[in-house]
């Protein structure tokens, strides 16, 4: 691919420029050029290492999934200045943190940063610098993108962070380790920079550097708990913070409840202390009720859960019937539906129950569907592909050839994460490809 021209200066680093350019294609891109900072080119042998982690950084971006980081189109790395091609972003995260507390709202977007870092600690890499202004939107997704610090190096690391231009959007979400432990860093890092990015939304974002943060409510226990000074004590992974925070973005402060609501609501705070018969109690309840599901079922957690199975299995496989026919009905705040797939795979992990096990996939496929969710998406393939008993497989193609809805859910979850009707087992497979 040719460049044709630049067109605008797009942003400045300390080791590159991105540049929009039009190519010989027609269409226009971001071009990241490595061009050391005037503090770094000083330093040849530093220069020459640079490059190196440049190219580095460039292939492990291309490796990673397009759904949560922001894609490389083409590189040329064997230029005198490597560089590579990124789609134009269609917004920032600065400008979604500056817009959602204008209008009052809660952001969107945590969910998709969440996910890409979970992503990226599976297998081992810490991203390092993680700050709004490389948080793009991409294709209606937000996305991480410049992977400047993904690789650990002493040298280099040091004086990034000491030197360069950038260095002030740096350590404003720079966890303290980073400034001394550049051979141990781990995925805590990451977490105090996402807990910095929530104090940037849920307060003024003026704070020291390096230091233990908090905000008003609620929300400023998730804050305090993802920035502690001491690494050990922050969350211990995404999925934690992902159940605590997106719950609480997901809680309808303004349902209409009576009195007996607010009773159950007052008792499910003690939820792991409950014996069998306050279950069977609330159970009964669940069923009459119209607007207590909403208010406890947006708590519901895997060890929520994982106490019902252990006190009974057949109130486990009960609860766990209404819990799945609200999530059906309900729309969900966009980033929510990650928790809930989470707790729907769970049950269906730990269910032998075919009637369970198929309404899982079924209301998996509804939440995927609707809420147009990659990763709910990719939950439904696997509850439902080829590995799956006979038995459970012909009770999701029943539902499937009994609902039209079904058809439509079951392709548009193979279809949006690049499967083929094939990926099913191939019961469901017949039933898809007969509609």
């Amino acid at each position: 691919m040719k460049i044709l021209e630049v067109t605008r200066n797009i942003n400045r680093g300390g080791f590159g420029i991105i540049d929009e350019v039009k190519c010989d294609d027609g269409n226009l891109y971001a071009r990241k050029r490595f061009f050391p900072a005037t503090e770094f080119q000083e330093d040849a042998q530093l220069c020459d290492r640079l490059k190196v982690r440049f190219i580095r950084e460039v292939r492990t971006q291309k490796k990673l999934p397009s759904e949560y980081f922001i894609p490389i189109i083409f590189d040329d790395l064997n230029a005198s200045e490597p560089y590579f091609l990124m789609p134009l972003a269609d917004d920032v995260y600065t400008n979604e943190i500056a817009s959602c507390k204008s209008d009052k709202r809660h952001p969107q977007g945590l969910g998709d940063i969440l996910n890409a870092l979970e992503f990226i600690h599976d297998k081992g890499l810490v991203h390092r610098d993680l700050k709004p202004q490389n948080i793009l939107k991409h294709n209606g997704v937000w996305k991480l993108a410049d992977f400047g610090l993904i690789s650990q190096d002493k040298e280099i690391l040091s004086q990034t962070i000491t030197t360069s231009k950038q260095a002030f959007g740096t350590t404003f979400y720079c966890a303290p380790e980073q400034v001394i432990e550049f051979n141990r860093i781990t995925p805590q890092a990451d977490i105090y920079s996402f807990g910095a990015i929530l104090h940037d939304i849920f307060t003024d974002g003026d704070r020291v550097p390096y230091s233990e943060l908090s905000a008003s409510g609620e929300i400023g226990q998730i804050v305090e708990k993802c920035t502690k000074h001491k690494k050990e004590s922050r969350f211990k992974n995404i999925k934690l913070i992902r159940t605590k925070l997106l719950t609480y973005l997901s809680r309808d402060f303004s349902s209409s409840l009576n009195q007996t609501d607010l009773e159950w609501e007052e008792k499910f705070f003690n939820v792991l202390t409950w014996d069998e018969d306050r279950w069977e109690n609330f159970l009964f309840y669940l069923k009459r009720s119209t607007t207590v599901a909403h208010l406890v079922f947006n708590q519901i957690t895997e060890e929520i859960i994982q106490s019902i199975l252990s006190i009974n299995k057949e109130l486990f496989n009960e609860f766990s019937l209404i819990y799945l026919g609200w999530v059906f009905e309900k729309s969900f705040n966009f980033d929510y539906c990650d928790v809930v797939v989470d707790n729907i795979f769970f049950i269906y992990q730990n269910t032998k129950d075919v009637e369970v096990q198929s309404r899982c996939t079924t209301s998996a496929a509804e939440l995927g569907r609707t809420h147009n969710r990659w990763y709910v998406m990719k939950y439904v393939v696997k509850m439902g592909n080829y590995d799956i008993e006979d038995n459970l497989a012909f009770r999701i193609a029943m539902e499937i050839e009994i609902d039209a809805r079904h058809q439509m859910n079951f392709k548009r979850c193979a279809k949006g994460i690049n499967q083929i009707i094939s990926a099913y087992h191939p019961l469901i497979k017949e039933v898809l490809l007969d509609v």
